[in-house]
């Protein structure tokens, strides 16, 4: 029941995200995380590559256990778009576990709630993002003592375009991401993902813990 739960969510965000997200600027950084907080105090350096259709990007993180079930990110990156011209492009999450798997009260898989932002500025004008997203996951105990996670976020979200002719627009625009997370070992993660939001491709990364 627990994997028909998370299948039949994963399949309807797909399917409005391939709606929705035509036209979009889509994200740089992917998703890279799974609905588990990590827990108060508690840090992560990671670096990720995006191969997609948009730009490809290499991209790095911090991310920080604020509270026990709340972590935040900021993120930075190079985008380079398919005319070549590189750009740096700087994110920040936030996300709150309200869902987890081991609570007393059971649920079906760990779920997250929370908000996103990115920003890139083009020699033409630039580009802000900022919304709200909803990310679900599932831990497999593997027989080698580590863990897999198959997770999913979508996002709801404004893209705004500012040119340096002085024109702007805002418009909704909706994301999917899709993919597995390996814990290697207590402090790495290993993570491979897909992403339709506009800039759709494959996303890959790893995170180490810091702190």
């Amino acid at each position: 029941m627990k994997k028909l739960i998370v299948t039949t969510i994963a399949l309807v965000a797909f399917a409005t995200a391939s709606v929705s997200a035509i036209d979009a600027h889509g994200s740089a950084f992917g998703n890279f995380a799974i609905a588990k907080a990590s827990g108060q105090g508690k840090g992560t350096l990671g670096s990720g590559v995006g191969i997609a259709d948009n730009a490809t990007s290499v991209v790095g993180w911090f991310n920080y256990g604020l509270s026990e079930y709340v972590d935040g990110r900021v993120k930075i990156g190079i985008l380079d778009p398919d005319n070549g011209d590189s750009k740096v492009t700087l994110g920040a999450d936030i996300r709150y576990q309200f869902w987890d798997i081991g609570d007393i009260i059971k649920r079906p898989f760990d779920m997250a709630f929370g908000g996103l932002f990115e920003y890139v500025d083009y020699d033409f004008g630039s580009v802000w993002q900022f919304g709200g997203q909803a990310i679900g996951s599932y831990p497999f105990k593997l027989s080698n003592g580590t863990t897999i996670s198959p997770y999913g976020r979508f996002n709801i979200r404004l893209e705004g375009y500012s040119s340096e002719k002085g024109g702007s627009d805002t418009k909704l625009k909706f994301g999917l991401n899709g993919g597995v997370a390996w814990e290697a070992s207590p402090t790495i993660n290993v993570y491979g993902e897909f992403q339709i939001d506009g800039n759709d491709g494959i996303f890959l990364g790893i995170d180490f813990g810091v702190l």
